[in-house]
């Protein structure tokens, strides 16, 4: 009885996840965004275009937009964003680099514009971020 009971739950396992031909083109997407994300990462300080970023990878940007912010919690835009400024404030601890120094290194060109990015996400300048380290 116990065998019986044991291979009935191990045959409705496999048969659910057999009935379900999707979740193979889920979690192939998710293996594509794994890849988008590793991209982004390695090359944050490019200029990275989201239509060249879905012929790259061969997807329609709307549904990489939606897929990226479900599964990441944020949109591509917002990632790289996120990331260079993370970046430009290991420079600004650890480094003499000025901030326009800085905003080329991490992809922002325009020093007026790295200076109003960064105030919008950590709330003061980059000067006064080097001060408090």
């Amino acid at each position: 009885m116990r065998i019986n009971e044991s291979l009935s739950a191990l045959l409705t396992l496999l048969m659910e996840q057999s009935w379900h031909p999707e979740s193979k083109m889920v979690s192939r997407k998710r293996l594509e965004l794994v890849e988008i994300k590793n991209y982004l990462d390695e090359h944050y300080m490019e200029k990275i275009v989201l239509d060249d970023l879905a012929e790259r990878y061969y997807i329609n940007k709307y549904y990489l937009t939606k897929i990226f912010k479900e599964t990441y919690g944020s949109t591509i835009n917002g990632y790289i964003i996120a990331k260079r400024i993370t970046r430009a404030k290991q420079l600004l601890r650890f480094t003499d680099m000025t901030v326009d120094e800085i905003g080329n290194a991490v992809g922002m060109g325009d020093a007026n514009y790295f200076s109003r990015t960064f105030r919008k996400v950590e709330g003061i300048s980059p000067r006064e971020y080097r001060k408090q380290w």
